[in-house]
């Protein structure tokens, strides 16, 4: 009888579908959580050590410093291929990896594109309407919608701590605008989107379809022809800078490098000529949180949407509680589908690589 080949699992998928159940069928698969850097080091000198691939979902190798350093050290010599759910692929070591012999494969997906690009509009929307605030205000003694509406146009916000001022109010006020703030459509408003890969310009599809103006910041200019097929216009700018005097919103959507690292500072916040609204889905460290906390505590930013943390996965505790900012737990991507879809994916690129074939693989390194 031929020995089935060990594929390790480290992050489990969807074992409903087809595509796990075809390719459980064919390798011998080892799901494995990992509880320690030394308890891995160990199970791959033993009884790991004739694995001949790895599929990283979400997570991954986040918990031990990622895959580098000693783990990648440690490794079982058998492994072909690691292959990973996400497109990004930070705590890698590409380089150290290819002098092993080991294949990194990522899964760039629309399915996750489009789903941070929802994300960012829900963002958005809160920015610019307060959703926020009438959301979390109402309750307790504030259950008449109209005595709410009133309460929040006549509050005012403490601006330090991030949270109305208010108290119940009998009447029924329209809510044109919350605790001093205007209660605003995106229509008509300047969007900066930094970084304008093929997230980026969904996002750009997606603000643009309520309005919005659309201005990119990127390397370099995209060609007329790219700018003409997006389906929507563009204007373009160089720089962050460059868009101090016109940015209403803000939305960072560029790696993470040592170029782009704190873009997001205080002297760019204090730079601009008019409050903003800043949402980021980037890299956490785009961002100087402590100069954004600053600026949301001056005024000089509006509002903040995160789904991405400088200190990730910790967040800052300045940024709790506040109610001009929304946070999520880097879930931009988190849809069943795209779950399924890179789950599939990456198990596509396993068989590929251990059965030699040539089909096209989305391989790192």
């Amino acid at each position: 009888m031929t020995l089935k080949q060990q594929v390790l699992f480290v992050g489990k998928p969807n074992t409903n579908t087809e595509a796990y159940k075809k390719f459980s069928a064919n390798f011998e698969v080892i799901n494995y959580k990992i509880t320690s850097k030394s308890q891995l080091i160990e199970d791959f000198e033993g009884r790991l050590r004739y694995i001949e691939a790895i599929y990283a979902g979400w997570g991954g190798f986040d918990g031990v410093g990622g895959f580098q350093g000693e783990v990648l050290r440690h490794c079982p010599p058998n492994v072909k291929v690691v292959a990973i759910c996400s497109i990004g692929h930070d705590g890698y070591d590409t380089e150290g990896m290819s002098k092993r012999g080991i294949t990194l494969t990522n899964v760039p997906s629309v399915i996750a594109s489009e789903a941070v690009a929802d994300l960012v509009l829900y963002n958005t929307l809160s920015s610019f309407r307060n959703f926020k605030m009438f959301e979390k205000n109402l309750g307790g003694k504030l259950t008449n919608t109209g005595a709410l509406r009133t309460a929040l146009v006549r509050g005012e916000f403490d601006q330090f701590n991030g949270v109305p001022v208010i108290k119940p109010t009998v009447g029924g006020a329209f809510a044109s605008s919350c605790c001093g703030r205007d209660i605003l459509s995106p229509r008509g408003h300047n969007v900066v989107i930094v970084g304008f890969g093929s997230i980026g310009k969904l996002i750009g599809e997606r603000l643009a379809c309520i309005g919005m103006n659309i201005h990119y910041v990127k390397r370099s200019k995209l060609s007329e022809q790219e700018e003409a097929s997006l389906g929507y216009k563009v204007t373009y700018h160089a720089t962050l800078k460059d868009t101090k005097n016109i940015a209403d919103l803000v939305v960072i959507a560029c790696p993470g490098t040592a170029h782009t690292r704190h873009m997001v500072n205080e002297e760019m916040i204090n730079d601009f000529a008019k409050p903003f609204r800043l949402i980021n889905i980037g890299r956490g460290y785009v961002v100087d949180e402590k100069a954004l906390v600053n600026g949301l505590q001056s005024g000089k930013i509006l509002f903040a949407g995160l789904d991405v943390f400088e200190n990730e996965p910790s967040i800052n505790p300045d940024l709790l509680n506040r109610q001009d900012v929304v946070l999520t737990p880097h879930i931009g991507s988190s849809t069943t589908e795209n779950f399924n879809y890179t789950a599939a994916a990456a198990m596509f690129n396993i068989e590929t690589v251990l059965y030699d074939r040539e089909d096209t693989i989305t391989r790192v390194n």
